[in-house]
């Protein structure tokens, strides 16, 4: 999977999430006006990938959701799937862990680590290939690395 389709997945889970998008020609034309162009083969594989489904609300209006469960959560999803892909190593030093990626996806991998939800992280700065995250102890930092690593594999 690609930087660009990790973002785009994420960018159309955040908008599902709003509770707004009831059909794929809105979702496409929120997505062009944030500047990515989509055809309608890709948006539907990416909403199939996300496991996004149309429900009906109380109001009767149908609107795009996305699983929330641990299993199926769909930005859990795309986490993983840019760190696996992104990631080349993970090192804690002291009281924060060093993040290396390929080549421009440390802002990717920092948005990931974020959707992780792992409770013993203060903060984190993402560069070009290289991701820092700050954690209150050394104990912790070690903990947080062997969380990203688990999701390597």
């Amino acid at each position: 999977m690609t930087k660009a389709t990790i973002q785009r997945q994420k960018l159309i889970a955040d908008f599902i999430d709003t509770g707004n998008v009831s059909s794929q020609n809105q979702l496409k034309g929120v997505l062009k006006k944030n500047g990515i162009i989509i055809t309608q083969a890709t948006l539907s594989r990416d909403l199939s990938e996300l496991g996004a489904v149309k429900k009906r609300l109380n109001n009767g209006r149908l609107v795009y959701l996305l699983p929330k469960n641990q299993d199926n959560n769909a930005q859990l999803k795309i986490a993983k799937k840019a760190i696996k892909d992104f990631v080349t190593d993970v090192e804690p030093v002291s009281n924060q862990v060093v993040i290396k990626t390929t080549t421009a996806a440390a802002q990717v991998i920092a948005d990931s680590v974020d959707n992780l939800y792992i409770e013993e992280i203060i903060g984190s700065i993402a560069g070009d290939n290289v991701v820092l995250i700050i954690t209150p102890s050394e104990v912790k930092a070690k903990k947080v690395a062997e969380i990203i690593n688990n999701n390597l594999q």
